[in-house]
């Protein structure tokens, strides 16, 4: 289905990302995906549990700053398989000085996704599915993400001889691959990305179009009492943008133009991005900061001490070794950032 569509026409680059993603019963989001270590990607959550109680221990912390309300809402956007929802759920469960009422909301458009985290969370109460964003309107609200942003699809323009092309994606005929076609890039694109880079400065640019839309509704959700949001996601804040398309097939890059519906297609957040849309709807960065400063911040060094006290010494290794990637600079610690933002100008958030 993905193919024959793309046989039919040339299309441009966000086109055949959400093709490949999310369209079709055959698009790679639509089917049965497995994640974890036999999957084809390994996300934080499934490095260990601990990342998922550090995010635990972070709600509780807001919590108990707004004073403490008995019910509080928790969004997740894009919850994967469910596993930190799960993990996240489990924690808040066994602290005992935690006494809110937790109404758990995941935002999921997958309907395979859906079943799975069904079956993951069906021993707790009060979770709720959402398909969009519209109208999400819950006052002391929570929303999370993680790894969200690098799966929207994105355009690409380039620059050459001063001038620019957006990526368009073909079916060459003769050679039976597809590849990319440059196609001078059109001046309503070019304003928009205007409003956020400086086109002087770059020579090629990422941008998802959708990205203006999510952040609008983010903020109106945002912009309720008590609510702050807190993404975690791989990239950089910066003004100049580089290229960082890429498949991800069995665990291991791939051409993101080959194993269609088969290769999940992601690139680096540019939270610089992100930023400047967030305050644009009136809101406030409370905190930028990489992963090891967010998680041992949050006290994942003496929590893996914790955990590991009684454990055989294999187990105790592995758990040091999956603590370590979360955190070191040479693997997630630097790589991944921490962006919190909330309706309040305050940086202890």
């Amino acid at each position: 289905m993905i193919l024959e569509k793309i046989k039919k026409k040339i299309i441009p680059l966000d086109e055949f990302i959400n093709l490949c993603l999310y369209q079709y019963k055959d698009s790679y989001y639509q089917k049965k995906i497995n994640f974890g270590y036999r999957g084809d990607f390994v996300t934080s959550p499934h490095i260990s549990s601990i990342f998922s109680e550090m995010l635990a221990i972070w709600i509780i912390t807001f919590w108990s700053k707004i004073n403490k309300p008995n019910k509080l809402n928790i969004l997740e956007l894009g919850p994967g398989d469910g596993t930190m929802a799960d993990d996240i759920l489990d924690c808040l469960k066994k602290i005992k000085s935690f006494n809110a009422e937790v109404n758990y909301h995941l935002l999921e458009t997958s309907a395979n996704l859906t079943i799975v985290q069904k079956k993951k969370l069906q021993k707790y109460q009060n979770i709720h599915w959402i398909k969009n964003l519209t109208n999400f309107k819950k006052k002391n609200l929570i929303i999370i993400s993680n790894e969200f942003f690098d799966a929207l699809p994105i355009k690409q323009v380039i620059k050459k001889n001063n001038i620019w092309y957006e990526k368009y994606v073909f079916f060459n005929n003769k050679k039976k691959i597809i590849q990319i076609q440059l196609v001078k890039a059109n001046k309503f694109l070019m304003s928009k990305i205007k409003e956020i880079y400086d086109l002087n400065k770059n020579t090629l640019i990422e941008f998802p179009t959708c990205l203006n839309s999510v952040i609008k509704k983010l903020s109106c959700s945002l912009k309720m009492e008590n609510s702050i949001f807190i993404t975690i996601d791989y990239g950089e804040n910066s003004e100049i943008c580089n290229d960082t398309l890429q498949a991800i097939h069995r665990n291991k890059k791939s051409n993101f133009l080959k194993n269609i519906g088969d290769s999940d297609i992601t690139y680096q957040v540019n939270f610089y991005h992100l930023i400047k849309l967030f305050e644009k709807n009136k809101l406030h960065v409370n905190s930028f900061l990489n992963q090891s400063q967010f998680l041992q911040s949050l006290g994942i060094k003496e929590r893996l001490i914790q955990a590991t006290k009684n454990l055989p010494e294999k187990q105790k290794v592995q758990y040091e070794k999956s603590v370590k990637r979360l955190i070191h600079p040479l693997h997630m610690g630097d790589l991944f950032k921490v962006l919190i933002v909330s309706n309040k100008n305050n940086k202890s958030l």
